[in-house]
């Protein structure tokens, strides 16, 4: 993820015959420290970083400053080389990953259980062939794997950059013959297309601009446009101060601002954006209070290992709240952030520095062919897990039956893509058939909590003699829209679903997936009262610390056959049903149905059926699951009997 680094004033020299390498700058060292340990903070679980992801897009700045400067120079003074260039990215970037993906690995075939290890196995595959990001781009889905379920998921990161370098280069010699002012020209054109696209793809399809790099790539073109050969930097040591220090404290504020709910990247990555960019600009005509501090030692040692400390720490949190489950956060944050730090300088001092320095045994032969080696082996290891699903064979049979719940279509309980749309599509899932069309009628709107009670309450109003509709997506609480939704189609779907009921007066309204009650939500209940219509709410399901099926196969793995919810539950949907129930208490125009106290009595839910899990993830059902919680709340929705 991070760019090439020139070499420190106590290394030997990396010079070659046709690359001459850019001078030590140790506030970028420091710079580097800065954005590293965002993201890791971030990810041990720090509260106070909320955006510490932001540290990615502070490295995406860096490289594409210190390694389009090089590309540059190299180019004008004509002896660039792409060989020389992409050998000298191989020694940067292989060693340190190809050794760290085979630890993790080794660690994930202990650890995982099958379908996770199939998901790793295919992360392991696209992101050793630099194509990361474009697999957990594929893999953002509402129901799919939890972050902390892809061990691999910070190589997104490597897969953007290593495009872009794939890239970058030939576009600049290209350019270079049109002379220097058609890259002077160029360079910030493509910044401005990417970060025009960038916004706007946020709030279309904000899992592509996340992932993949034309939405990416004008936090690398920031940098480049930095390094451009015309561009001037501050004389004036008071500028220079100021530039520094406000470019920190926009990274900071990035850091302590944002949050993984705010719509990024887009216009909001420029935060830290041209927070680094400042510093960049400020620090590199000469030295400053800010920039003495950012090269302080404790800075630059951080920023050194910044390459394999990201590389390490992700594995650690990831793998190890699966190995470990609950954890209090402090020891986690504490443990995690040390025990990174501590094989990220390993890897730096045993791996990173010797095939960097040690070109006499690390000649471009040897290493070239240790990275087609090294990538070679993980594909192949890569291709076996995906093969055998997992590597199953490390289980017994009971374990596996279980954990291949996790692989559960749920698609026909929720009547996806016929009348629930899922995450993050763009156009509302409403075919005909999800409309009724005669009385008595019912329309069930809502979120996935809802829709999955759908094949429960069609039965139940087909044997009633009821029409059944359903105007349903993944994460959208009907009636209002949710404020800052990510999702595209919400406000379109609660729009629609207004109108419909209104022109159409069902008589029953079911809703699901309600959020915080508001006195707009009232107002908006009330109305549809006055209408006659009986408006239902139905209250949450049961939400696990984990999914479902993980939960029973780990308990099994550890030699306990209970299937009684017990402290996996999370108090949190108990304490949701509670607040629910007591704010529609008194309100004459709403039914309040509590799935805990209609499918489990009031008392400890259970995981399983007949040796079914009820759910397929921490809180959406199997068809068992749809059949369990939906027949006793659907005989509430109808209040009567079947004929």
């Amino acid at each position: 993820m991070r760019p090439a680094l020139p070499p420190s004033p106590a290394s030997p020299s990396l010079r070659s015959a046709v690359h001459h390498p850019l001078r030590y700058r140790a506030h970028i060292d420091g710079l580097r420290a800065v954005a590293v340990l965002g993201v890791v903070l971030y990810h041990f679980g720090a509260s106070g970083l909320p955006g510490g992801f932001v540290g990615v897009d502070v490295f995406f700045v860096i490289s594409g400053f210190l390694i389009s400067k090089s590309i540059y120079g190299d180019v004008e003074a004509g002896r660039f080389s792409l060989f020389g260039f992409y050998e000298r990215r191989i020694r940067r970037i292989a060693p340190a990953f190809l050794v760290v993906t085979a630890l993790t690995a080794a660690f994930a075939a202990l650890i995982l259980l099958p379908y996770q290890m199939m998901i790793f196995g295919r992360s392991v595959l696209w992101s050793v062939f630099a194509a990361g990001n474009i697999f957990f781009f594929q893999r953002t889905d509402y129901f799919g794997p939890a972050a902390q379920e892809m061990p691999l998921l910070h190589y997104w990161s490597l897969g953007v950059e290593e495009q872009f370098y794939f890239l970058f280069p030939a576009l600049i010699l290209v350019l270079q013959r049109f002379g220097r002012r058609a890259i002077a020209w160029s360079v910030p054109a493509l910044l401005l297309a990417s970060l025009a696209a960038s916004q706007f793809m946020v709030t279309r399809d904000p899992a592509a601009a996340y992932f993949l790099l034309p939405f990416r790539a004008f936090e690398m073109l920031i940098g480049a446009a930095l390094a451009l050969p015309s561009l001037r930097f501050p004389q004036s040591p008071a500028v220079r101060r100021v530039a520094v220090a406000g470019g920190c404290a926009l990274i900071l504020g990035g850091m302590v601002g944002l949050s993984s709910a705010s719509p990024f990247p887009g216009l909001l990555a420029l935060i830290p954006c041209l927070g680094a960019a400042l510093v960049i600009w400020g620090g590199e005509a000469g030295p400053s209070l800010p920039t003495r501090l950012l090269g302080s030692r404790v800075m630059v040692f951080f920023g050194l290992i910044s390459y394999s400390l990201y590389l390490v720490h992700w594995p650690i949190a990831a793998l190890g709240r699966e190995w470990l489950g609950p954890v209090a956060p402090l020891p986690f944050l504490l443990g995690g952030v040390a025990l990174s730090v501590l094989l990220g300088f390993l890897s730096w001092r045993f791996i990173e520095q010797p095939v960097r320095v040690n070109r006499a045994l690390f000649t471009p032969r040897v290493l070239v062919g240790a990275t087609v080696a090294g990538t070679l082996a993980l594909a192949a290891f890569a291709q076996t897990a995906i093969a055998t699903r997992g590597l199953p064979q490390r289980l017994t049979p009971e374990v596996r039956r279980l954990a291949a719940y996790a692989f559960y279509n749920a698609d026909p309980v929720f009547r996806q893509g016929v009348c629930f749309t899922p995450f993050f599509q763009a156009e509302l899932a409403i075919k005909p058939e999800c409309l009724p069309t005669t009385h008595p009628s019912v329309l069930v709107w809502g979120s996935s909590h809802i829709a999955h009670f759908i094949t429960a309450i069609l039965a139940a109003g087909e044997a009633r003699g009821y029409a059944v509709g359903q105007i349903t997506g993944a994460a959208c609480p009907p009636v209002l829209e949710a404020e800052n939704s990510r999702m595209p189609y919400c406000a379109a779907m609660n729009a629609f679903a207004r109108d419909w009921v209104r022109a159409n007066k069902p008589d029953i309204l079911v809703l699901g997936g309600l959020a915080t009650p508001s006195p707009e939500l009232d107002a908006a209940l009330a109305g549809f009262a006055r209408e006659g219509i009986r408006v239902v709410v139905v209250g949450p399901v049961p939400l696990y610390r984990d999914a479902v099926p993980k939960l029973l196969a780990r308990r099994l793995i550890a030699g306990d056959s209970n299937t009684r919810a017990g402290a996996d539950l999370l108090p949190s949907a108990r304490l949701h049903d509670e607040r629910l129930r007591a704010h529609f208490a008194g309100n004459p125009d709403v039914t309040y149905i509590s799935v805990f106290d209609a499918a489990c009595g009031g008392t400890d839910c259970p995981l399983t059926v007949d040796g079914v899990p009820l759910q397929h993830d921490p809180s959406h059902f199997t068809q068992a699951g749809a059949n369990f919680f939906g027949r006793p709340v659907s005989a509430l929705i109808f209040g009567a009997p079947a004929k």
